[in-house]
């Protein structure tokens, strides 16, 4: 399986170029899997971008201001045959992935969204923490029928 890494300093400026990329592979990634350059690429990297878009931004915010200028935010996807698995890692406190709250429409809570968007947005989005660091791993499948 094919990879592509990078890191981003954990600043919200540097989580557009994160967003950026995830997007940019995806469309490349769905037009040499399908041989199509139509919407549906479009579509399919639009989800992955605000995916990566709201797991970097949770890798941002929840960073102690005392290490945010040495934190990195690593981004690593990988090319299946017909998916794209994304790893975003961050050196933050773990978290209990399981238990957070589905956010509430009925409130409007400022805050809350990014895991619930992850989930509907890709095809599988998972949460571990391992040697010190948290990594979210979530899948975006091309369809087989449009």
């Amino acid at each position: 399986m094919e990879q592509i890494e990078m890191n981003i300093s954990a600043s919200l400026f540097q989580v557009q170029f994160g967003t950026i990329a995830a997007s940019c592979l995806a469309k490349a990634f769905y037009r040499v899997v399908t041989g199509e350059d139509a919407e549906y690429s479009s579509q399919f990297a639009d989800a992955v971008e605000l995916a990566v878009g709201e797991a970097c931004t949770n890798s941002v915010k929840h960073c102690p201001p005392s290490l945010v200028a040495t934190t990195k935010v690593q981004l690593i996807f990988k090319f299946g045959d017909k998916e794209l698995i994304i790893h975003i890692k961050d050196c933050n406190s773990p978290f209990d992935f399981e238990k957070l709250p589905k956010p509430s429409y009925k409130e409007l809570p400022e805050h809350g969204y990014g895991i619930h968007i992850m989930k509907e947005s890709m095809n599988q989005v998972n949460y571990r923490h391992e040697e010190g660091c948290n990594i979210i791993t979530m899948c975006k499948r091309i369809p087989e029928e449009k």
